[in-house]
């Protein structure tokens, strides 16, 4: 999904934080869960958890990939703002984090298919934009 991803100009990219790394992210309201790359978590000795279940993605890239690791509860850093995100792991190309509807919606963040940005509400009722690069 990743090299497609990164290439595709409707697509809404950024950049997060994790333990200290910029990294990659992908916004896509089309996503159910949000992913971490396999080689990012090695990369960064993220601690992994065992899903009680075998989960089967869909990936425009690799077809159908089974996972069943994922890491609880990461923190991470988008647009200067600290979130909780439980990300499955996943072997992406291009790409190091998807964030998809769980947390999109968990934050309220609204994505501006048009204008190809990111809104994040303030606790002062104000929106912050992010655009895509």
């Amino acid at each position: 999904m990743g090299t497609e991803a990164n290439r595709a100009s409707n697509l809404i990219i950024g950049s997060c934080v994790i333990t200290g790394r910029s990294l990659c992210v992908l916004y896509n309201s089309r996503a159910t869960h949000s992913f971490v790359s396999e080689s990012i978590v090695l990369e960064l000795g993220l601690s992994v958890r065992e899903l009680q279940y075998d989960l089967v993605v869909s990936t425009p890239a690799s077809g159908l990939v089974r996972t069943s690791t994922f890491c609880a509860r990461c923190r991470i850093e988008v647009e200067g703002r600290k979130y909780r995100v439980n990300l499955i792991c996943l072997p992406l190309e291009g790409l190091d984090v998807i964030l998809g509807m769980d947390w999109l919606s968990a934050n309220h963040i609204l994505i501006d298919c048009n204008k190809k940005r990111v809104l994040f509400p303030s606790s002062g009722g104000e929106v912050m934009v992010m655009s895509s690069q």
